[in-house]
């Protein structure tokens, strides 16, 4: 699988790859183009349906790859490649953890529903966003399989992205005065931005994070920039709406056009009491709450984030996870799905 080009908004080949898989081992996937779902034969009424997710895209491969990202090495200790620890391994322990369930024809206290969903890595429209219309009439909660040690995650930051715009007035530098420069305009922005108190604080969560990460401004050494543009990289909480975090902005900055790249990944937390964080505390599954963003922030189904890898080895030259670590993700998921 992992040889199969897979980046965001190109995962046919991959897709067609998965399907033909599942066939072959006598299941019936359904596929939303490159989102795959696959089906119990037979659902008990009285139980309900746990989902089992993971993506099958990839981000575009990092600069500095010892090797070939797509045609790894062979290892006897581990699998190398792009899109291995994130999020291979979950894909292929949750293929199998549903194949096992099926195979065995185990007495579970929940009913399966495989599900692989495409685009997760750059939010795409096609990916989980439309997936979940399917998915959540069918589904009543789920583990979203990410890289986390198979620790659980019971909640994880949001993701804002804003981008913004100051605009002035060109001139030569020799005539500075006939101009506006909006660079200066920008820092002052950046300053105010950067001084925001978000007073609402998640008992889970902690404060929201927010970080200017990129900035871009100027033609020449000698002409005063007429426009400067900045990225603001905002990992929200549940205390505060995206709306609400748009509004505060705004009001900081009013010299600046800010619009966000996306409303909808909003910040995630399993709420209290539910089976899952039951059956976590049963098993002694560690929990915690994660830095990261997955597809858990599509859902609105109570949901927790568990996979084997390690989230630190994402989106880095040489990715691999070990082959214990696959092994043991799927030893814990169907010990896991066994308790619910």
């Amino acid at each position: 699988m992992v040889a199969i080009p897979a980046e965001s908004f190109h995962e046919t080949k991959r897709a067609d790859f998965l399907c033909s898989f599942l066939e072959s081992e006598g299941l019936s996937p359904s596929r939303y183009g490159n989102n795959i779902v696959v089906r119990q034969a037979v659902n008990d009424p009285d139980k309900p349906v746990l989902m089992l997710n993971a993506h099958i895209d990839t981000v575009a491969a990092a600069s500095g790859y010892s090797f070939d990202p797509l045609n790894p090495p062979a290892e006897r200790f581990r699998v190398l490649g792009l899109g291995s620890n994130d999020d291979g391994a979950s894909v292929v322990c949750m293929i199998y953890t549903f194949i096992h369930a099926v195979r065995e024809k185990l007495e579970l206290p929940v009913n399966l529903l495989l599900a692989l969903s495409c685009e997760e890595e750059r939010s795409g429209e096609r990916g989980m966003r439309m997936l979940r219309r399917v998915v959540e009439r069918e589904a009543d909660f789920a583990i979203v399989g990410e890289p986390t040690g198979m620790k659980a995650a019971v909640a994880e930051k949001g993701l804002l992205v804003v981008d913004a715009v100051c605009e002035g007035k060109s001139a030569h530098c020799a005539h500075s005065e006939l101009g506006v420069n909006a660079i200066y305009k920008a820092v002052e922005a950046i300053g105010a931005i950067k001084n925001l108190q978000f007073d609402r604080i998640s008992p889970s969560m902690g404060g929201i994070g927010l970080n200017i990460t990129q900035i871009n401004a100027g033609t020449a050494h000698n002409v005063i920039p007429d426009s400067c543009s900045f990225v603001i990289d905002i990992r929200t909480t549940e205390c505060y709406t995206n709306e609400e975090i748009m509004d505060i902005l705004r009001k900081a900055a009013p010299q600046c056009s800010l619009n966000a790249r996306n409303m909808l990944n909003h910040a995630s937390a399993t709420p209290q009491g539910h089976p899952l964080l039951r059956t976590a505390e049963k098993l002694k599954v560690e929990t915690y709450v994660s830095p990261t963003t997955s597809d858990w922030m599509r859902l609105s189904i109570p949901a927790i984030k568990m996979g084997p890898g390690d989230s630190n080895r994402s989106h880095q030259a040489d990715e691999f996870v070990y082959r214990d670590e696959i092994a043991d993700g799927l030893k814990k998921y169907i010990e896991f799905i066994s308790n619910c």
